[in-house]
Formats: structure tokens, C-alpha cells, sequence
């Protein structure tokens, strides 16, 4: 019985490393280990040998502690690594998953054995990665981030006998431009059409409540609750599997109700999710060209709207940690009791965000804005609260100037409180505009 290290000559010259295994119970088998040298070349020889050994002593430890265990890996050491890849890539779904295992594919040939896998290996596979024209070595580690994900992951199930993962270094990153959208062309987009209502009421909401893509396509009704006349999210991050209870600003609230009022078009038979998006590659072309037609000089992504989010909130005075705690970053070493008690800063800074002026002339598209009345089932968008505007924000000064216009008019508010004017009823805010644009 025992774990011996085994030599075996190939054709080319080199000597391959088989680790052999027998139990008078359970039998012997024989799995290898990936690992090959040229002994003419003796240090390069010795220092892969010496890996082998490596190898052959854990699973020697591993004997001793466990045969049976030892044996058990005998029918999975043989299995396609490509095809537990997949499982993993098809369940978690991400595009840089599925994009990942493409190139996985085409390095391997479309199957490698679990007994295959090793630091070489996975080497090599970096020089493909790198090598591929076109893909830029942050889209490269990536890459190599989910490779050495399901190698880990391998390991926990059985399948690989090591964890070599932390052999092979990542690839460094490359500085990246982070598109943020100024407030002005945040107000140039809300006022653009976009092909579809829905994608472009998702990228504002994120871009007034920081949510990342993956977590906006998973976000249900159910989750958005109000507490003391506080709108919140409750939900846990798909990235990062925290459970996050975020405050919603005046503005989010507003699309909100605004998607309500596009569920019948997009979701007829009813759908628990509040945003109903087309897939990431149909996406992608919608922004792009909305983007376009905005006058935008480069090529509008999601992702651009979570850090127009936390452009917005850092400009609008929010400390750092609270805008951190509004991303769901975990980044910074803080307690529980520091995330509780600054709960109330977060609803007081997210209500700062500034809120993008009504368009009252018929666009061409739903113009997203807080004078937008959506009637919607009580239970899921309760009444909302009474949110003044902030002194000093465009829009508190657009109220007094129309309150004064009414007063001077003598207008009166009608029970909906709202004033009727030339045919049309106006909020105080309409009401300045409307008067402007006639001057």
C-alpha cells in the first residue's frame, strides 16, 4: 500500500510524471500529473520533478487520512473540466463568464481532463489569453479570474488534488477612462428618445441609486418598501452577496413610478420584477445608440451610470464612506454598528442628488421627471412622501419663481394641488418653465 511518484519516458524525449496509487482494498490506479521535462536540461528537470513530488505528497497525506476518499477521486480525476466550467458559466450567467469559456474552449479544444490541470497549464493558458489580438489584458485577467475561480472551486469538490491557483500570477491592469456623464448630459439623455422606455428608465434609476446592472435586472417590486416616508431598497448584491437596505432619493421614487406605469406594455401577463430588460447584447445597442443621439462622443454603457452615481453623490457633498456604503463596496474595514449609524447621513445625502427639470412639451418618449403622476397598486408604491426641495437647487428655485407667477396671475390650486393656466394644469416648477419658454 502507498503513494510512489512514477517516470515515464515519451516519444519526444521528455519524461512525463505519473503518480501511482494502490490500497489492498480498494485497488490501484494511476492519474497524472501534467507535468513533463527534458532531463538534458537538469535544472528545468529537477525543479518539475520536485513539483511532481509536491503533488505526490499531498495525495500521500491525503492516503493516510483517508483512502477511501483518495479512491473516490479515481472516477472524477477523468472528467471535462470544460464541461464543469460550464455548468458554473451557465449558472451564474455573467457575459464575461460565458465569453471566458468561449476562449477556454478554443485553448483546449473543447475538452481537458481534470488530471491535466496544473500550474503549467494554467500558464499557458495566460500566453493564449494574452496573445489573443484585440482583447486587452484587463478583458484578460478577467478571464483568467473566472479560470482560476472553477480551478478553486474544482478543488473544493474533489476533482483536482491541489490548489495551484496561487502559483500563476494575475495580469497586471491597464489604467481604464471611466465614462461619468456630467448633470447636463444626464438632462440631454432624460430628454432624448430611446428605443425602449425601459432600458432607458433603468440606466437613470441606476444612475440616482448607484445599483449595478446585475442587480436592477434582478430587482423585484417586493423589495421596495418605505419606512417613517423613507423610500428603501432591500436586496442582496448579486456581486458581493451583501444584504443592503438603501435609501431612495426623491428621483428614484419618480421612475419608479414611471416603470409602473410601462409594466402592461412590457410585462402584459405580470411580472414580479420591477425592470423588464432585453438581453445584454440587445441592451448594449439600445444605449449605444441613445447615446449617439444624445451627442454623446463616446459609446454609453451601463456600467457608466453607477459611476455617474457616485460622481453626483461626492459633488453633492456626501462623505466618502456613505457614498461606499450606497455602492455596497466592502472595501473599507468597518463594523456593523458604524454601517447602523450612519443610516440616517445616507438618507440625508441621498435626498441632496439633484432631480432633473420636466419636459412639458409631448416628447417624442416619456421624459422621466417628479412632476410624472403614475397611478399604481397602493402595495407596491405606497404614497409617497413630502419631499422638499433642497434650497438652493434649481428646482427650489423654479417653485418660488411659479409660486410667485400664480400669485401675480392669481392662480388657485385646483384639489390635485396643482394650478390651471391657459387650459393646462402646472406644478409651481411647470408652471415657471412654461411661463419662460413663452417669454
Amino acid at each position: 500500500m502507498g503513494v510512489k511518484i512514477r517516470e515515464r519516458k515519451m516519444a519526444g524525449g521528455e519524461v512525463a510524471f505519473y503518480i501511482d496509487t494502490y490500497h489492498k482494498d480498494f485497488g490501484r490506479f494511476s492519474q497524472k500529473t501534467g507535468l513533463q521535462a527534458n532531463p538534458k536540461n537538469r535544472k528545468e528537470f529537477n525543479q518539475i520533478k520536485a513539483q511532481a513530488l509536491d503533488k505526490m505528497r499531498k495525495i500521500e497525506r491525503d492516503f493516510i487520512r483517508d483512502p477511501a476518499g483518495v479512491f473516490s477521486r479515481k472516477a472524477m480525476i477523468g472528467d471535462d473540466f470544460i464541461e464543469f466550467a460550464k455548468v458554473r458559466a451557465e449558472k451564474d450567467h455573467y457575459p464575461s463568464y460565458m465569453n471566458a469559456l468561449k476562449y477556454l474552449q478554443e485553448f483546449t479544444g473543447g475538452n481537458v481532463s481534470f488530471g491535466t490541470l496544473n500550474s503549467q497549464w494554467l500558464e499557458r493558458l495566460k500566453g493564449y489569453l494574452l496573445s489573443i489580438h484585440g482583447l486587452s489584458s484587463n478583458t484578460a485577467n478577467t478571464y483568467l479570474i473566472f479560470v482560476k475561480g472553477t480551478i478553486r472551486k474544482a478543488y473544493k469538490e474533489g476533482y483536482v488534488s491541489e490548489d495551484f491557483t496561487n502559483k500563476v500570477d494575475g495580469i497586471g491592469k491597464q489604467p481604464i477612462d471611466r465614462h461619468v456623464l456630467t448633470f447636463d448630459e444626464l438632462e440631454i439623455l432624460s430628454r432624448s428618445k430611446c428605443n425602449n422606455l425601459m432600458v432607458k428608465s433603468a440606466f437613470l434609476f441606476s444612475c440616482f441609486s448607484g445599483l449595478r446592472l446585475s442587480d436592477i435586472e434582478l430587482l423585484k417590486w417586493e423589495k421596495i418598501i418605505i419606512e417613517n416616508g423613507q423610500y428603501f431598497l432591500k436586496f442582496q448584491q448579486k456581486k458581493t452577496s451583501q444584504f443592503e437596505k438603501m435609501p431612495l432619493c426623491a428621483q428614484s421614487v419618480e421612475i419608479l413610478q414611471t416603470v409602473q406605469k410601462l409594466h402592461p406594455e412590457f410585462a402584459p401577463e405580470g411580472d414580479e420584477r420591477v425592470f423588464i430588460l432585453p438581453d445584454r447584447s440587445r441592451l448594449g445597442l439600445i444605449l449605444n445608440e441613445w447615446g449617439y443621439r444624445s451627442g454623446l462622443s463616446w459609446r454609453l454603457h451601463f456600467h457608466a451610470s453607477r459611476h455617474t452615481f457616485a460622481s453626483m453623490a461626492l459633488s453633492s457633498g456626501m462623505a466618502f464612506f456613505t457614498v461606499s456604503k450606497l455602492l455596497g463596496h466592502r472595501d473599507l474595514q468597518t463594523t456593523e454598528i458604524y454601517s447602523h449609524s450612519n443610516q440616517k447621513d445616507q438618507i440625508k445625502a441621498i435626498q441632496g442628488l439633484p432631480m432633473l427639470l420636466p419636459a412639458l412639451s409631448e416628447p417624442q418618449d416619456v421624459a422621466i421627471s417628479l412632476m410624472t403622476t403614475i397611478s399604481r397598486p397602493e402595495q407596491i408604491l405606497p404614497p409617497e412622501p413630502d419631499i422638499a426641495p433642497k434650497a438652493g437647487s434649481i428646482a427650489a428655485a423654479l417653485e418660488a419663481e411659479g409660486e410667485a407667477i400664480a400669485k401675480a396671475l392669481r392662480l388657485k390650486k385646483n384639489p390635485a394641488d396643482r394650478y390651471l393656466f391657459d387650459g393646462r394644469e402646472y406644478s409651481a416648477k411647470e408652471l415657471a418653465i412654461a411661463v419662460s419658454k413663452d417669454e
